[in-house]
């Protein structure tokens, strides 16, 4: 049996549909992605609050790692 390009289109569609689904999936509950998240926040925080407080981040980072 050969699929016509009608056919292809439509199981490629599918196909696209089923793997979009599973990476939001797995975006979502990926404990490791959710770390990295969590440590770019935790950057960025430091950045914002080092130009807020008027310290350097090195300092910054130094209290939260010890």
């Amino acid at each position: 049996m050969t699929l016509d390009n009608g056919d292809k289109a439509e199981c490629k569609e599918i196909a696209r549909v089923i793997i979009k689904e599973v990476l939001l999936e797995h975006i979502n509950s990926c404990p490791h992605g959710i770390k990295l998240g969590k440590l770019w926040m935790l950057l960025v925080g430091a950045c914002i609050g080092s130009g807020i407080g008027g310290g350097t981040i090195v300092g910054i980072v130094l209290k939260v790692f010890k």
